[in-house]
Parts: structure tokens; C-alpha cells; sequence
């Protein structure tokens, strides 16, 4: 009987490892009142976290940062795009003179995060945490979006634009009569 009695004990012993097992859940607001919060913040629509660098690796890599620390905020992140580096020419000339040294063609690689629905508190603890993990020659500007930063985006297709152009004249009833269509 008495060893009946042990098993019965170890048995409820291990189905119950802990005190906190056998009590069974407990409500939060037993061990802190749950205080509700009627504030509430401005946000922002859409803002654009645009990054710019000579060197594309720091780059890239700080684009992936921002991206996974937007995503750990708990903001919806929109778009994360680059955008067509823009290239220009530098030249050195010997001294005291007018001749060529060296040319050097520099690229200035840019890169966007988009972002929407972005509370006004937590905006500010996101722009300082970027500030304090930007890399060493990289340059980032946080504004909302706008209609010139979508035609930023893409490279103008000169072709197509010409076409649409002679589409216009088209329409023009003196070039309409000189074709003979009217």
C-alpha cells in the first residue's frame, strides 16, 4: 500500500515539474494593473529613407540594416528599391599647368526605403538609431514621399518620348492636310 502511494506521488510529482505548472496560469494584471494608454500620436503616411554613398558595399549593407530595423518597428515597409547611379568626371591638372594629371570617374550610388504609417515617437528613436549606425561616408535624408521622388525612380526612355511627341503632332490638322489624311 505504502509503495502504491509513492507511485501515485512521483506520478503526480513529474506531471506537475513545477508550482507554477500546478497553479496553472495566472492573469498579468494579478502581479501589475493593466493601465490603458488614451494618447494618441500623429503618424506619417509615407516617408522616404534615402541613402547615399560613393562605395556600394557600405551601402548595400546599411540598406539591408534599415530595412530590417523598419521591420523589427513594426512599420510597414512599403518599397526598398536602388536607383540608377549617376556617374561624373573628375579631373586633376599638374601643377601650374593647364595639362591633364588624372581623370576619375566617380559613381554615387543611391538607394530608398519606403515606409508607411509611421508613428511620430517612435520616427525620432528610429532617425537616432540610424545617426548612430550610419557608416562613414554615407549620407541619409528621412522626408516624405512625393510625386518627384516616383519620377526620380526610373531612367526616362528618350526613344518613347519622341514617339509620344510625334503622336502629338499628329493631331495638328496643317500636318494632318500636308500628309494627305484629310
Amino acid at each position: 500500500l505504502q509503495m502504491l502511494r509513492r507511485t501515485s506521488v512521483l506520478t503526480e510529482v513529474v506531471r506537475f515539474a513545477s508550482l507554477r505548472e500546478k497553479a496553472g496560469s495566472i492573469p498579468a494584471s494579478v502581479y501589475e494593473p493593466i493601465f490603458h494608454d488614451p494618447r494618441e500620436f500623429p503618424e506619417h503616411e509615407h516617408l522616404n529613407i534615402r541613402l547615399q554613398g560613393y562605395d556600394y558595399v557600405p551601402l548595400e549593407n546599411f540598406q539591408g540594416l534599415v530595412h530590417r530595423l523598419c521591420t523589427r518597428f513594426g512599420f510597414n515597409v512599403l518599397d526598398s528599391y536602388a536607383v540608377a547611379a549617376q556617374t561624373e568626371k573628375i579631373v586633376s591638372y599638374k601643377p601650374n599647368s593647364t595639362l591633364v594629371d588624372q581623370e576619375i570617374a566617380l559613381s554615387l550610388y543611391d538607394r530608398v526605403v519606403r515606409i508607411g504609417s509611421v508613428p511620430a515617437p517612435r520616427l525620432q528613436l528610429l532617425v537616432n538609431i540610424l545617426k548612430a549606425h550610419t557608416p562613414i561616408g554615407v549620407q541619409v535624408t528621412v522626408k516624405s514621399h512625393e510625386k518627384a521622388d516616383e519620377d526620380y525612380r526610373y531612367i526616362p526612355d528618350g526613344l518613347l518620348k519622341q514617339r509620344q511627341e510625334e503622336l502629338k503632332m499628329l493631331d495638328d490638322p496643317v500636318i494632318r492636310k500636308n500628309l494627305g489624311w484629310e
